[in-house]
């Protein structure tokens, strides 16, 4: 495995530290609502009668402010594997099922030369409204807005860094289509390199060559939906059949070929 793909694999191994802050609106609507009251009473004294508007306002953000706010901050790291590192593991923790040493293992499972390197971050938010979903715990809303935000965070990494691109099989071709969407931010007109891999006779080893472009088209499936949402719709029969984004172009393509977002 390592002699075929498993070099490029290594070498695309990356981690993703994500740190997380929770905001309880109904908390801030409530010291919100408490200065919006204080405001009001404040202009009555003044000869300002506007507590009418003010408890108004401060009911509506009461009211909005059911649920939870997440914010996710997504550190993309990426394992530094050069020719020192390769040597390193090779000649000193490498074995296998023909001449197994568990000295070795060990080794490996205690070593301090394998590092990451920060590619970079990014932020993104989400939120959840508890009066959609009434039955629902405060862990498994905060879940929810967690995953959501999570998801966005690493759908921006994914769209900044060439490095770290969407890349899925396609699914597809008749019509063109991969099981990426929403999630993975997808917009009409983003393009992908389609890429074949290509065994190299004299090396034994492989890599992949462009064989086409293709773009997204306007009929991008929703896959950002959390499982609760999703069967939600599922038993209020509105679940789309449809699992897939579809996309534009044309070429000698087959389903399994490797697609890759470009800029």
């Amino acid at each position: 495995m390592l002699s075929d793909a498993g070099e490029e694999l290594i070498k695309n191994t990356f981690v993703i530290v994500n740190d997380f802050k929770f905001t309880n609106k109904e908390e801030v609507a409530k010291k919100t609502s408490g200065v919006l009251n204080f405001i009001g009473g404040a202009s009555s004294l003044m000869g300002y009668d506007v507590s009418t508007y003010t408890s108004v306002a401060a009911a509506g953000v009461s009211v909005a402010g059911k649920g939870y706010w997440v914010k996710t901050t997504s550190y993309l790291y990426r394992l530094v594997w050069d020719e020192e590192t390769a040597a390193i593991f090779y000649n000193n923790y490498w074995t296998d099922d023909y001449n197994f040493n568990p000295e070795k293992v060990d080794a490996f499972n205690n070593s301090t030369h394998f590092k990451l390197r920060l590619v970079g971050f990014q932020t993104a938010g989400a939120d959840i409204q508890s009066s959609i979903f009434t039955n629902k715990s405060e862990e498994d809303l905060i879940r929810m807005a967690t995953v959501k935000a999570t998801d966005r965070a690493v759908a921006k990494l994914e769209r900044q860094y060439e490095e770290f691109r969407t890349k899925v099989p396609l699914y597809s071709v008749e019509p063109l289509t991969a099981k990426i969407g929403l999630k993975e931010g997808l917009e009409p007109g983003d393009r992908f390199e389609v890429l074949e891999q290509v065994l190299d006779i004299e090396t034994g080893k492989t890599f992949y060559k462009r064989v086409g472009v293709i773009q997204v088209s306007n009929s991008i499936w929703d896959n950002s939906l959390s499982p609760e949402e999703t069967e939600a719709l599922r038993q209020q029969g509105r679940l789309p059949a449809q699992q897939y984004t579809i996309f534009n172009g044309s070429g000698n393509f087959y389903p399994g070929q490797l697609i890759k977002q470009i800029n």
